[in-house]
């Protein structure tokens, strides 16, 4: 009877091995995989949760604005681009500046550009939602670096929302600067947002 329980107990061990291969070592090894996840989703989470803090800035900085000012910013963007009244406000800033104009032309409407200036709530908004369309001016000019400052100076005080997108600068052989800007506009109507 003793073989019989020997043979029992190597049974139950190559058993119990089989069990630990066939049962145990998968568990074992999903379980790694399980923490594999765990880990990069946790390096995942953290990058969202940073990704959402600066969305909450982004938006808090955004709703800072307040409505006086938002409206201000309607008003103030013009509903159409008329490329002769612009391109004859910036001759007058060129003149008022004291530089001397090299170039000054129209480059068109561009529609690849188009921005957004606000979320898409209109509530208690008279404006419509689109975007606003850039048009592209550009301008050369020749003078002294304060000229050219000041020229600067009272293109940011214009009657339009001009931005500088490009600007390069080089002196001249006479001790005078030339200077070429890009500058865009935009127009159309503008949806305001209505939190504050």
């Amino acid at each position: 009877m003793k073989s019989l329980g020997l043979f029992s107990q190597i049974i139950a061990i190559i058993l119990a091995v089989v069990v630990g291969f066939f049962y145990v070592q998968p568990t074992v090894t999903e379980i790694g995989e399980i923490q594999t996840d765990t880990a990069r989703y946790q390096v995942e989470r953290k990058k969202i949760q940073e990704i959402n803090q600066q969305l909450a800035q982004n938006i808090a900085t955004f709703e800072s604005v307040s409505r006086a000012d938002k409206e201000q910013l309607a008003v103030y963007m013009p509903r159409q681009a008329d490329d002769i009244s612009i391109m004859r406000d910036i001759s007058f800033i060129v003149d008022r500046a004291g530089v001397v104009s090299t170039a000054l032309s129209y480059n068109g409407a561009s529609t690849q550009e188009a921005f957004l200036f606000s979320e898409d709530d209109t509530n208690g908004s008279d404006l419509g939602d689109q975007a606003a369309t850039p048009h592209a001016f550009t301008v050369g000019i020749t003078g002294t670096y304060p000229a050219i400052k000041d020229f600067l100076r009272l293109l940011e005080q214009n009657h339009y929302p001009l931005e500088v997108h490009q600007l390069t600068m080089s002196a001249t052989e006479t001790g005078l600067m030339d200077a070429n800007l890009s500058l865009i506009t935009y127009v159309d109507e503008l949806s305001l947002v209505t939190s504050n």
